[in-house]
């Protein structure tokens, strides 16, 4: 065998007749403990004579590459656009660096981002949408930091800061309903078990307007429609099919269906309440003014960029769960049904 040229703890305690223990504790600079001084002299004298190097001390994460990776759905969706910018502003103040990976809410492109993710190893992961792998995911949370920005499933195990997409529907319907509003259409992206937001948001707006009926594709169906602009292109389409039942108002399960919700009632010279949910850039324009309800999205993305480097400096287990209130914000594509009129 070779001869080990590496000098321990142990060394020098045999060189000095001092336990294993006092010679790491003094080395370390235990603030807890003391000793001695002729101790403390004895060991760091003998350390420095037999050319001793204090150990780097590792992290309970590496962050070496100083990166923070988020997963969302696309970036063609203003909201996610949104919260990636907030994240990476808030980021850029401590020189970390943003990775960000679409997985169009595909199973394979999850499954993909999940096993890169565990060659990357990186700092931390931000989650903008409920994963569907969620086993996955909890395993992976335990060696690299995770938060998930929204609707959290019920069995991830991760930091989160969530949103009540069932008050956001609450807080909408009782809108409508102060204004007159009946009868109710709310058109949405595709609906299953896993979207957890969409059934939630549409099941708070049924629990204040009872004559809501949804209208969404099939996940085939939608994904037929051009990736840029697949969700306007949904809401404008199906909002197109029901024109003839003339609802009272009509509701996107999030902004950019209803901006689709909108040109459609505009072609069509029809003049009706619209909202939907987000509060994007585009809802401002003076020329859409879209009533909404913000989330405070891109507060959460920077709150979630501060959880993630906290987590990279400590060993602390507990799981943050942090909830912003939704705000209404009433604009001009909504107003009192008795005042609306269409052809």
């Amino acid at each position: 065998m070779g001869k080990r040229n590496k000098v321990t703890t142990r060394d020098i305690a045999q060189a000095t007749n001092v336990s294993q223990s006092t010679v790491s504790m003094i080395l370390s600079e235990n603030k807890n403990v003391s000793f001695k001084e002729e101790t403390v002299n004895l060991v760091k004298k003998t350390a420095k004579q037999m050319g001793y190097k204090k150990p780097e001390v590792k992290k309970r994460y590496s962050n070496a590459k100083n990166t923070i990776v988020v997963i969302c759905s696309n970036l063609s969706n203003s909201y996610y656009s949104m919260v990636v910018s907030s994240i990476i502003e808030q980021a850029s103040k401590t020189k970390t660096q943003i990775f960000t990976i679409s997985t169009l809410r595909k199973d394979d492109l999850e499954k993909h981002a999940l096993s890169n993710l565990k060659l990357l190893k990186p700092c931390g992961i931000i989650l903008l949408y409920p994963p569907k792998f969620v086993d996955e995911w909890n395993t992976l949370s335990k060696q690299i930091p995770c938060i998930i920005i929204g609707d959290k499933p019920k069995k991830l195990d991760c930091d989160s800061i969530e949103l009540n997409s069932f008050k956001c529907g609450k807080l909408l319907g009782t809108h409508l309903k102060q204004l007159g509003h009946k009868k109710i259409a709310y058109i949405s992206s595709p609906l299953d078990t896993t979207e957890i937001g969409r059934n939630e948001r549409y099941e708070g707006v049924k629990s204040v307007l009872s004559n809501t009926q949804v209208f969404f594709n099939s996940s085939k169906q939608f994904e037929l429609y051009p990736i840029e602009k697949r969700e306007y292109e949904n809401g404008y389409r199906l909002t197109k099919q029901i024109l003839s039942d003339k609802y009272d108002a009509y509701i996107g399960n999030n902004d950019m269906t209803a901006l689709g919700i909108v040109a459609c009632l505009k072609d069509h010279n029809i003049k009706t309440s619209v909202a939907g949910f987000d509060n994007i850039p585009e809802a401002d324009f003076p020329q859409i003014q879209l009533t909404t309800v913000d989330h405070g999205a891109c507060e959460k993305g920077k709150e979630a960029v501060d959880i993630l480097l906290e987590q990279t400096k400590s060993e602390r287990k507990r799981i943050v769960h942090m909830e912003y209130e939704p705000q209404l914000i009433i604009r001009l594509s909504t107003f009192n049904h008795k005042k609306s009129s269409s052809q």
